[in-house]
């Protein structure tokens, strides 16, 4: 089972618009899916679910055991796509993983929740709290949503900087250009830079997201920004799959040829 997760130290970067994109392009590919939603703000449980606000966690009850997270785990309204909404105490959480973390039973926790996914996306909170910064330490691979600015930038080398210090010179990290206009030469002068890293442009279709409380490809599959998060998904996996941490899901595609 893989684990990944969105992060980026600074807010408004995209990074649950991310979470939950690449969520729903994971299980259009037959891939059992859990959204861990990190973030006190609920935006991901919010979207995902139908009628009815979805129950906030209780992060204190993960506290007196593993279970007690499996029992909070809840269906949305796709197929294959499950969700741990967001606590509202954010400093719940974060207690949550730190003492897990110390205490090794964080991969023991991973390890179970193996049975009933292939992947698990964190859609992390903003900040460089000893959470975060433990999640970096355990996922298999972070996605960095970056907006091609230089504060933007400034944050993205800091996250980088931290990871190759605590996993090497070739930290399990993606970069990716969020919100980008074309337009602006600060945005052109960045890609310019780091040709190689993925785009995802700002668009109308992202932000009818929160219209049509959907992912891109469920309502503008055909769009550039549905395109762009399905290209971005395939790299995504093309590494997951490469670090052996993936297993790649072939039953699916056959029922669609057949």
């Amino acid at each position: 089972m893989a684990v990944i997760a969105t992060y980026n130290s600074k807010g408004g970067v995209g990074k649950t618009t991310f979470a939950i994109n690449l969520a729903w392009e994971a299980v259009q590919n037959g891939y059992r899916t859990l959204l861990w939603e990190l973030d006190e703000q609920g935006d991901s449980s919010w979207m995902m679910v139908n009628g009815h606000q979805i129950a906030p966690t209780n992060a204190v009850n993960f506290s007196m055991g593993i279970a007690n997270v499996r029992q909070q785990i809840r269906l949305s309204k796709f197929p294959k796509l499950s969700l741990l909404a967001g606590d509202a105490n954010i400093r719940a959480t974060e207690n949550f993983l730190v003492s897990f973390a110390k205490q090794q039973r964080l991969s023991k926790l991973f390890s179970e929740l193996e049975e009933e996914f292939d992947l698990i996306i964190l859609d992390c909170p903003p900040g460089f709290s000893e959470a975060n910064r433990r999640i970096m330490q355990f996922a298999h691979l972070v996605i960095v949503p970056v907006v091609p600015s230089p504060l933007a930038m400034r944050g993205f080398y800091k996250i980088r900087d931290y990871m190759r210090l605590k996993r090497g010179h070739h930290p399990p990290m993606l970069p990716v250009f969020s919100m980008v206009d074309r337009r602006r030469k600060m945005h052109k002068l960045a890609m310019e830079e780091h040709p190689n890293w993925p785009v995802v442009s700002i668009a109308s279709d992202i932000e009818r997201m929160t219209d049509k409380k959907l992912p891109i490809g469920a309502f503008a599959s055909k769009s550039k920004s549905g395109g762009a998060f399905r290209e971005l998904w395939r790299g995504v996996e093309h590494k997951l799959l490469k670090m052996l941490v993936l297993r790649k899901i072939v039953a699916s595609k056959q029922m669609e040829n057949a």
